[in-house]
């Protein structure tokens, strides 16, 4: 098949990436190449070892220029994009006014949704439901039930997954700190992860993308010494290295967390999970996985107790389940169905198939 994924504007598609999504986009897309598709992804830049191709309609504006005149020079430029080679477009970011443009491509169209039903979000999709036929995915079953009933539909749930490959499991010694990886900020909740460090005096390393810089001087900053450490934005390879010698990962978020792609990176590493059950899919009813109801710092100290028994393959067996080419074979048959959907025709879909 020719796909187009669309992130949007200013995306970068570098390590370390801003967040969750852009690691979906670049692991999703290079997997699609690997099983012999032609990629093209819309956004700012990618590294140039990228197995798929970066389209970048968009042009640099001025800081002084007006959000509105960004917003409709964007959509025009994405407009004009060439899209007849594709088969499928499939949009992954919150982006409404490139979704509005894309509506005119008549193309198949996919929208995997990360986020959760929020009200800005729920106006610009239900609109979106109403004046088109855009196929919406749902990344796990918290997010599904959320957007089955702001949009009144069923959708198709496609869990996320990830490289396996990028993720190595090693034994179990000398596994001699907790492990906290998110962006930082209040709803991320490194402040958990602080406390139970310092109660059970074991070592700490905090690794993220500060976005709230307020929050890091306030919460974090004064915490900092030789047990409790602050890493930095770190890439794929780089934290991968420092799960090897993580005995538990914190999984702290006190939002609904639509999927937790950082908590299965850990698990694929042999690390197992130790949080609220806000931070995790609730469907994930593991050993490896030790949640509470609770939002308290203070009740996850015995769990971390307890997640001492559990061994590295446990936690990867678990994670096993998710991994990209399973991901992948449910979004391409999701594309079979859709452009059988818009009446392609089964010759025509063997034809574009691989």
């Amino acid at each position: 098949m020719n796909i187009l994924l669309v992130s949007g504007p200013g995306i970068s598609l570098k390590e370390p990436y801003n967040s969750g999504i852009e690691a979906f986009i670049v692991s999703f897309a290079n997997q699609l190449v690997e099983e012999g598709h032609a990629v093209d992804v819309v956004a700012e830049q990618a590294e140039a070892s990228a197995g798929f191709t970066l389209v970048n309609p968009f042009t640099a504006f001025s800081s002084e220029e007006p959000d509105l005149s960004k917003l409709l020079k964007e959509k025009h430029q994405f407009g004009n994009l060439d899209v007849n080679a594709y088969d499928v477009i499939h949009y992954n970011m919150f982006y409404p006014h490139l979704l509005q443009a894309g509506l005119l491509f008549n193309k198949p169209s996919v929208l995997t949704l990360h986020s959760p039903a929020d009200s800005n979000r729920i106006s610009a999709y239900q609109k979106l439901s109403q004046q088109s036929d855009v196929t919406f995915v749902a990344i796990s079953e918290r997010i599904k039930q959320q957007w089955d009933r702001a949009l009144d539909m069923d959708m198709p749930l496609i869990n996320n997954g990830i490289d396996m490959d990028l993720w190595p499991t090693k034994s179990a010694k000398n596994r001699d700190y907790l492990l906290w990886s998110a962006r930082i900020n209040e709803e991320k909740n490194v402040a958990a992860a602080i406390s139970v460090a310092k109660q059970m005096k074991l070592p700490l390393k905090i690794a993220g993308r500060i976005v709230d810089q307020h929050y890091f001087d306030a919460q974090v900053k004064p915490h900092l010494d030789d047990r409790i450490q602050y890493v930095g934005h770190l890439t794929q390879r780089e934290l991968s290295s420092l799960a090897q010698k993580a005995s538990a990962y914190l999984a702290t978020a006190t939002w609904q967390e639509p999927f937790g792609l950082a908590a299965l990176e850990m698990l694929a590493s042999g690390v197992p999970v130790v949080g609220f059950k806000t931070a995790v899919p609730p469907d994930w009813q593991h050993e490896s996985v030790l949640t509470t109801e609770s939002l308290q710092w203070q009740d996850l100290v015995e769990l971390v107790s307890k997640s001492k028994a559990i061994s590295p393959g446990a936690c990867k067996g678990f994670a096993s389940s998710m991994n990209i080419q399973n991901m992948t074979s449910n979004y391409v048959k999701l594309y079979r169905e859709v452009l059988l959907q818009k009446e392609v025709g089964e010759e025509a879909i063997s034809e574009i198939s691989i």
